[in-house]
């Protein structure tokens, strides 16, 4: 697999943990989305690709049905 950004093959998979927060001011007091993806580094230019999946991709999806953006 080639970097999407360099197509370097230099790249290596990191697990991580992931804190995701909704935005706006009014959705400072929504509970955050810990979310635990592996993540696939290019070591010669940094970009990165992950996947959230499951639970915590569903919570998103019905989580952004109700943000306040302002």
């Amino acid at each position: 697999m080639c970097c999407k950004s360099c197509q370097s093959t230099n790249q290596s998979k990191f697990p991580s943990e992931v804190n995701i927060h909704f935005r706006g001011p009014n959705n400072l007091t929504k509970p955050c989305v810990w979310a635990f993806p592996e993540l696939v580094i290019c070591l010669d230019c940094g970009f990165v690709e992950s996947r959230v999946e499951g639970a915590e991709l569903r919570r998103l999806a019905e989580e952004s049905d109700e943000l306040d953006v302002a």
